[in-house]
C-alpha cells in the first residue's frame, strides 16, 4: 500500500479500517488509480448482437461483461468511444459497473409504476428503461434544476421520452402518490467515498464525519417518503456510493424498526466475488440479523465502493 493513500482524511481511513479488516489494504489500493470506464447497453436502440457488430466496425476494445449482461469494460480511449455515434446518439450509456447493479436488483418489469426517487442525471433511470421498454410508467424525480435539466438530455439522448421527468422534492413524494408504485429506486445522496481518488483531491477534501451524519439525516427522510410511495407487495431497492454504515446498515436498520409491520428484506443475489453481505454490527450498535442480506460491492479496478439493499412492502 502506498503512502499516497494518506492524504485522505485520517478520520475516514480509520472507520474504513474498521469496516473492512481484512480487506482494506486492498480497498486503498484502489483509491491510486482511476477506474477502467464502463459502459452498457441501451436496448431500447440496438440488439446485444448488433452493438457488438458496430463496436467492432468502430474498432472500439472492449471486455464483455458475463454478468450483468449488455455491460462492457471499455479497452480502448475513452474520448474514441466519445466521438462515435454509438455515444453520441444514446446506443450505449457510460456507466460504473457497480452504478448497473441497482436497476437490475430491482427488477422492472412490464405493466409496472416505477418510480427513480433520486434520478439526475439519469444512468439508473434510463437503464431502467431500457431495461423495461414502454410498456411501464416510469417516473423520474429530481429536485434539483441544474441536475434536473441533465436529466432531460440523457433521457432525450437515450430515446427514454416515455420516462416522466418531475422536477420536485422527493421528501414530499409521499404526499403526491401515496402508495403508488410497485418498485421504488432510492439510489441516495450520500458522502461518495466509493468515489475517492487520491489525485483528486475535490473527490475527497469535503469529506468530515459531519457530512456523513448530515447525509444520514437526509437519507432516512426520502427513505421514509419512498416507503410510503410504495404499494403494498411492492419493491424498494436503496442504494449508496459509501462505506459509512450510518449511511447503509443503519439506514435499513432504522427502516425495518420504523416500519417493523410492514417491511422485510429479501436477499440482494450479486453474482460477482467482490460482492458480501453487510454488516450485522458497527461500533456499539447491533442490526437486525436479515441485514446478512444486503449487499455491499468491494471496489476493485473497474468497480466503485456500493452498498444495495432490497425491501419488500407487507
Amino acid at each position: 500500500m502506498k503512502d499516497t493513500v494518506y492524504k485522505l482524511p485520517q478520520e475516514f481511513l480509520i472507520r474504513l479500517r474498521e469496516v473492512y479488516p481484512s480487506h482494506y489494504s486492498q480497498i486503498c489500493n484502489t483509491f491510486m488509480a482511476k477506474k477502467e470506464e464502463s459502459f452498457r447497453i441501451n436496448y431500447l436502440k440496438i440488439d446485444l448482437p448488433k452493438l457488438k457488430q458496430e463496436l467492432a466496425k468502430e474498432n472500439i476494445r472492449y471486455k464483455e461483461l458475463i454478468w450483468p449482461q449488455g455491460g462492457f469494460i471499455l479497452k480502448s480511449d475513452l474520448r474514441t468511444l466519445q466521438k462515435t455515434y454509438l455515444y453520441l446518439q444514446g446506443y450505449i450509456y457510460i456507466q460504473n459497473i457497480s452504478s448497473m447493479i441497482p436497476p437490475i436488483v430491482l427488477f422492472p418489469q412490464p405493466n409496472d409504476k416505477i418510480l427513480d426517487l433520486c434520478a439526475a442525471p439519469g444512468a439508473k433511470t434510463t437503464q431502467i428503461a431500457s431495461l423495461v421498454g414502454r410498456e411501464c410508467e416510469i417516473i423520474a424525480v429530481e429536485k434539483i434544476r441544474t441536475r434536473y435539466y441533465k436529466l432531460l438530455t440523457n433521457l432525450k439522448i437515450q430515446g427514454a421520452n416515455f420516462v416522466k421527468p418531475l422536477l420536485y422534492d422527493g421528501l414530499w413524494i409521499r404526499k403526491k402518490f401515496p402508495e403508488y408504485f410497485d418498485k421504488v429506486l432510492l439510489d441516495a445522496p450520500c458522502s461518495a467515498e466509493g468515489r475517492f481518488y487520491v489525485l483528486n483531491p475535490r473527490s475527497f477534501k469535503y469529506w468530515k464525519y459531519r457530512k456523513v451524519k448530515e447525509m444520514a439525516h437526509k437519507q432516512k427522510r426520502l427513505l421514509a417518503s419512498a416507503i410510503h410511495s410504495l404499494k403494498p407487495k411492492g419493491i424498494l431497492v436503496y442504494s449508496t456510493c459509501t462505506f459509512s454504515p450510518e449511511e447503509n446498515e443503519e439506514m435499513v436498520d432504522w427502516a425495518l424498526n420504523k416500519f417493523k409491520d410492514s417491511l422485510e428484506l429479501l436477499p440482494v443475489d450479486v453474482p460477482l466475488k467482490n460482492a458480501i453481505s453487510g454488516l450485522l454490527k458497527w461500533r456499539n450498535k447491533k442490526f437486525s440479523q436479515s441485514l446478512k442480506l444486503t449487499c455491499r460491492i468491494i471496489p476493485d479496478n473497474c468497480m466503485e465502493g456500493f452498498f444495495i439493499a432490497k425491501f419488500k412492502k407487507l
